[in-house]
């Protein structure tokens, strides 16, 4: 009897152990999801006033990418067209992704920030792209 106890303790323990980095394993595996937002959150740690030429055809490429999804296409298109500060039009279809996303989203982040942009990126934005490209 004790010898079935501790079998049955010891595969508790590895059912425990094994759920524990299955975890792990599954949030980083959603960090490629994400690619996407983490080099356009990559762009933004930097940008001051407009995108470089190169800049602008890594976002072109988002624009171009079948992969890229609408929200990510408008926020690339977003950033593609800051000339110190994000447009109106770009404003209000960011406003449609913030209101429109769980609050805590990468997505969502990086939405408020590119709307908010004025010449520089912000201390607190900066955090919380690096943040993103952290954690994706």
């Amino acid at each position: 009897m004790n010898k079935s106890i501790k079998i049955l303790f010891l595969g508790m323990i590895a059912v425990f152990i094994g759920t524990f980095f299955q975890s792990n394993i599954s949030a980083h595996a959603d960090h490629d999801k994400d690619a996407i937002i983490i080099k356009m959150a990559d762009i933004m740690i930097n940008l001051e006033h407009f995108p470089t030429v190169d800049e602008k055809k890594k976002l072109q490429s988002v624009l171009d990418s079948a992969s890229s999804t609408d929200q990510e296409k408008i926020i690339a298109n977003a950033i593609m067209h800051i000339q110190h500060k994000s447009r109106v039009e770009d404003q209000d279809k960011l406003q449609i992704i913030i209101d429109n996303t769980v609050a805590t989203s990468t997505v969502s982040a990086l939405a408020k920030i590119v709307q908010s942009f004025s010449h520089g990126i912000s201390r607190t934005d900066k955090r919380k792209l690096q943040t993103i490209k952290f954690k994706g």
